[in-house]
């Protein structure tokens, strides 16, 4: 199965980093929040779901955190 996301970072503090996230660049399915300390305890701001388009998200900006040392201001995920 393929897919695409798209996240922008809105907010990142010392204690988690937040993404605007969507399956298109308009980014309006809504705001993946991940606790730095705990990064399996990400969500969705607002919701109980766990959609693969923020899971997408957070793969990509982890990957790119990973190699770069810095979460990515954007980031577009495609399989």
């Amino acid at each position: 199965m393929g897919g695409v996301a798209y996240g922008r970072k809105v907010d990142e503090s010392p204690d988690e980093v937040r993404y605007a996230f969507g399956a298109t660049p308009e980014l309006g399915e809504g705001v993946l929040v991940v606790p730095v300390a705990d990064l399996d305890a990400w969500c969705v701001q607002g919701s109980p779901e766990r959609p693969l388009s923020a899971q997408w998200v957070l793969v990509k900006a982890l990957r790119v955190r990973r190699t770069s040392g810095r979460w990515p201001e954007r980031v577009a995920f495609r399989s």
